[in-house]
């Protein structure tokens, strides 16, 4: 038997390195169907009739009794799928012949209908009598991640002297691509041609019905005069005021270590098929719970909006009797679009674009969602966890360095769930470290790490200005280091007393970067009485007096927050 592996290199700059949405969403599409459904039908094709596949590009499953036996290599079939998600694809073949034209098939199919795409192919030899399978797994992903590290990059002919320029990549362009709106028609490379192929005409593209399968908008809205997206001008952005969207990327916690924690209980060859079912079964729950989780997050979202009084569609946040946050909803004609688009989902990567003050309430109830739809999965029966960044940029910022920030975010995420995580496990008793979440505004055209970011912005003489990043939930070792904190200050910051009173809180924003006096004698000026700041966490006591404890500022992200924050739910005004 041969083990064969598939992976994809250079997403990346694939999927996010163009600045037109259109062209983003047919790469993902791209990307997706090239390790699902093309896999899917390069094994039907070396192994006709004697697959596991049923129609759909589903897997029969070994659950039921009259196709159980039939539905394993073991028992004689050629191939055998073991599960696809997360842009992998595994599968057991009979022999070398078929796993080598199922590479061809799909290889050749990549080429011709993605231009740009690159396919990572790595196969084990394994015999399903005498080696384990998890052990034979490991090896294969192995062998990928070195084929990455050691791939030969080809240099592409960019063009001769009589030739021109694609508009995006600026390989040769051979030819035009229809333009949408105020964007007018450009030349176009074959890569670009085939993305915008895959997501254009916007109604009928494979992209499109792709997306409403997994999360049908029509279901969500209960109408069909609400569309999905197509470029960054349709997120919400107020002409004039607010003109910023958020890119949000999140990543589950673990997943590989928990696919090893699966390989562990089965390390005999007698327990292969037991891996194969267990694994299948992780890997399908896990996707529907990313599935149900995005669903989750633009039913909340579908139920904000409401009838504006010219007519159109609006989500607005009241932050007093004379005061709000209006997102008026884009339309063309009688269709309105939605201020939310997904660009890369179906497994527990995903990625979304939005109007910019929707963002972190979005990552939020995503990651919260997320959790509660993974219980069970975790290790010892628990929750499964993932990490958010979310990064607000100008509507017109660079696409893949709006993205590669918002990826630098989660990773920050990440790493400080791993300090919490080592901070907290000594003892009888684990910890759970549930979710984080890192934002940041860029609204300077800056490029550098997000740690020189903070580094150069948010550090002062007394501490750090920021609480970022910050659990979700409770944090069990820094517990004013929690996204409930930085909530908590919002709403109080976004209630008629402050929100009317814009000097107010940004001569406190100017006196928090100045320290602990300056806060004191803002309070002696500003305040009736010399009354304390919002009270946002018990335990600081010094944070309505001074503003710092700890050299931690207890209000500067919340007061960064106050124009450029909508909730998923309006709070009654106090």
């Amino acid at each position: 038997m041969w083990l064969v592996v598939v992976d994809t290199t250079q997403i990346q700059p694939y999927i996010f390195g163009s600045n037109r949405l259109r062209e983003n969403i047919g790469a993902s599409y791209l990307v997706d169907v090239a390790t699902r459904d093309w896999a899917f039908q390069a094994v039907e094709k070396v192994a006709p009739g004697k697959n596991n596949i049923e129609s759909g590009n589903k897997l029969i499953e070994d659950t039921q009794e009259d196709q159980r036996d039939n539905a394993r290599i073991e028992n004689g079939l050629d191939a055998e799928v073991l599960y696809a998600g997360g842009a992998n694809f595994v599968v057991l073949f009979r022999d070398k012949d078929k796993a080598r034209d199922f590479q061809t098939h799909l290889s050749w199919r990549a080429l011709e209908e993605a231009p740009g795409l690159q396919l990572i192919i790595a196969q084990q030899d394994m015999e399903w009598d005498q080696h384990v399978l998890s052990n034979k797994l490991d090896d294969a992903f192995r062998t990928l991640a070195k084929q990455k590290r050691n791939r030969v990059w080809s240099a592409p002919l960019l063009g001769l002297s009589v030739t021109a320029s694609c508009g995006s990549t600026g390989l040769p362009a051979t030819d035009m691509v229809e333009g949408i709106g105020s964007d007018p028609g450009y030349l176009a490379s074959d890569e670009i041609q085939a993305k915008v192929n895959a997501a254009w005409p916007a109604d009928t593209s494979a992209a499109n019905q792709r997306l409403q399968e997994v999360i049908n908008l029509q279901k969500a809205t209960g109408s069909v005069e609400y569309k999905y997206p197509y470029r960054f001008e349709d997120l919400g952005a107020t002409a004039g005021e607010y003109s910023h969207i958020a890119v949000v990327h999140a990543d589950g916690n673990g997943m590989g270590q928990r696919i090893r924690d699966i390989g562990d209980e089965c390390t005999t060859v007698d327990k292969n098929r037991e891996f194969v079912l267990k694994l299948r079964k992780f890997s399908i729950k896990v996707e529907d719970a990313a599935k149900g989780a995005l669903n989750a997050v633009l039913g909340r979202l579908v139920k904000r909006i409401i009838d504006d009084e010219d007519g159109g569609k609006v989500i607005v946040h009241r932050l007093s009797q004379h005061l709000s946050i209006r997102i008026k909803l884009a339309h063309k004609d009688s269709d309105y679009f939605i201020p939310f688009r997904p660009i890369v989902f179906g497994g527990d990567d995903v990625t979304f674009v939005c109007d910019g003050r929707l963002g972190l309430a979005l990552a939020a109830e995503y990651l919260q969602e997320f959790e509660q739809r993974t219980a069970g999965l975790g290790k010892n029966n628990g929750r499964l966890t993932a990490c958010a960044g979310v990064a607000i940029v100008k509507n017109h910022y660079p696409f893949a360095r709006a993205y590669a920030l918002a990826v630098d975010l989660t990773r920050s995420a990440k790493d400080y769930r791993t300090e919490l995580v080592s901070a907290t496990s000594f003892g009888t008793k684990p910890v759970s470290i549930g979710s984080c979440l890192d934002w940041h505004f860029a609204l300077s055209g800056l490029s550098s790490s997000i740690k020189q970011i903070r580094d150069r912005e948010y550090e002062t003489n007394n501490g750090s200005l920021t609480l970022r990043p910050v659990t979700l939930n409770a944090n069990p070792l820094q517990r004013y280091r929690s996204w409930r904190v930085v909530w908590k200050g919002i709403k109080a910051f976004q209630k008629e007393e402050w929100a009317e009173r814009r000097n107010k809180i940004k001569a406190l924003r100017d006196a928090l970067r100045e320290g602990p006096e300056a806060v004191e004698h803002f309070r002696t000026a500003f305040i009736n009485n010399r009354g304390p700041l919002p009270s946002v966490w018990s335990e600081m006591e010094s944070w309505p007096l001074t503003g710092w404890q700890e050299r931690r500022c207890g209000y500067f992200d919340a007061i960064e927050l106050v124009d450029w924050f909508v909730p998923l739910e309006d709070p009654e005004i106090a």
